[in-house]
C-alpha cells in the first residue's frame, strides 16, 4: 500500500515538472482525510499563484475556481455536474485552474457520468478533477478509465473506525440474532427501519466488521455473546461473509433481501 504522503509528494512533482494530468482517481481507506490532504495539495498548487490569500478561500469554502461535489442523497447528479460546467465555462479566478474534487465518486449514476464525459474526453488545461473513492473497482468505468489512478491509505486505530451509537446498535443486533429462531421477524419489524440511507448502512456493517475483527486480535472487554461463544474458525467466516454482504449493498441490492440473508447465513455458523 501507497503512504499517502508520498503520493501528494509525487503529485506536487509532477505540477513542478508540468506534468500534471487532467483528472485523477484516488482509492483510500479515509475518505475524509484524503480530502483534507487532496485541500493540501491544492493550496501548494495554487498559493503563488496570485497575491489573494488562497489558503483562507479554500478553508472557508470560497475559492471561486474550486468545487467539491459530493452525493446528493442516493447518487451524485446529473444537475451537479451541469452547474459545475456553467461555472467552468469562464477561466479560473484568482488560480491557474478550475479544480473539482468529487467525494465517494463511486456514487455517480450513467446519467451524470456521462455529463462529466465532456471534462473527461476532451480536457482543457486550466480543468483539473481529482475524484476519491474507497473502492475504485465500484467506481463506473466511463469515469475509471479517463484518470490516473492512485491508491492512498492511512494508518488508523480501531477506535477511529468505531462510532460509539453505531457500535451499540451494532451489537444489539448481533445479540437479537444470535440463536432466534425468529431473526427474520427480528429484521423486519426493528431493523430493516434502522437507516434510510445506503450509505449508512455500510457504515453499520463495516463497524460491524471492524468491532469482531477487533475481538479476535485484542482483549476487548466488551464482546458479546456470540464473540464469546462460537469457534474462532466461524469468527473469521462471519468476517468474510459481513465484507460480501458490504459488497451487496454497494451493488444497490435490495437491504430487506441483504438483512434477510445475512442471518440466513449466520445461523451456519452458531447452530
Amino acid at each position: 500500500m501507497n503512504n499517502s504522503a508520498d503520493i501528494f509528494d509525487n503529485l506536487l512533482a509532477r505540477y513542478h515538472e508540468n506534468k500534471l494530468a487532467h483528472a485523477f482517481l484516488l482509492e483510500s481507506n479515509d475518505i475524509n482525510r484524503c480530502y483534507k490532504d487532496v485541500l493540501s495539495f491544492i493550496k501548494n498548487i495554487c498559493s503563488n499563484s496570485s497575491d489573494v490569500d488562497i489558503n483562507a478561500l479554500i478553508d472557508s469554502n470560497n475559492l471561486p475556481s474550486l468545487i467539491t461535489i459530493e452525493p446528493d442523497g442516493q447518487f451524485i447528479k446529473k444537475e451537479q455536474i451541469l452547474d459545475m460546467m456553467e461555472r467552468f465555462s469562464t477561466k479560473p479566478v484568482y488560480t491557474d485552474f478550475n479544480i473539482y474534487v468529487v467525494l465517494n465518486a463511486q456514487r455517480f449514476n450513467s446519467s451524470s457520468a456521462n455529463t462529466l464525459l465532456k471534462f473527461l474526453e476532451e480536457p482543457e488545461e486550466n480543468i483539473l478533477g481529482i475524484f476519491i473513492t474507497d473502492n475504485k473497482e465500484t467506481v463506473i468505468n466511463t469515469v475509471r478509465s479517463r484518470c490516473q489512478i492512485f491508491s492512498v491509505y492511512y494508518d488508523s486505530s480501531i477506535d477511529d473506525k468505531l462510532n460509539d451509537e453505531i457500535l451499540t446498535d451494532v451489537k444489539l443486533y448481533l445479540n437479537s440474532i444470535y440463536k432466534n429462531k425468529d431473526d427474520i421477524v427480528y429484521n423486519k419489524t426493528h431493523i430493516s427501519n434502522l437507516y434510510s440511507d445506503r450509505a449508512d448502512w455500510e457504515i453499520f456493517f463495516r463497524t460491524m466488521l471492524y468491532y469482531l475483527k477487533d475481538c479476535i486480535v485484542s482483549d476487548r472487554k466488551d464482546k458479546i455473546e456470540l464473540v464469546k461463544s462460537v469457534s474462532q474458525d466461524n469468527l473469521v467466516n462471519i468476517i468474510v461473509y459481513i465484507e460480501e454482504i458490504i459488497k451487496y449493498i454497494k451493488s444497490n441490492c435490495n437491504m430487506d433481501l441483504v438483512l434477510d440473508k445475512f442471518v440466513i447465513e449466520m445461523r451456519r455458523y452458531y447452530e
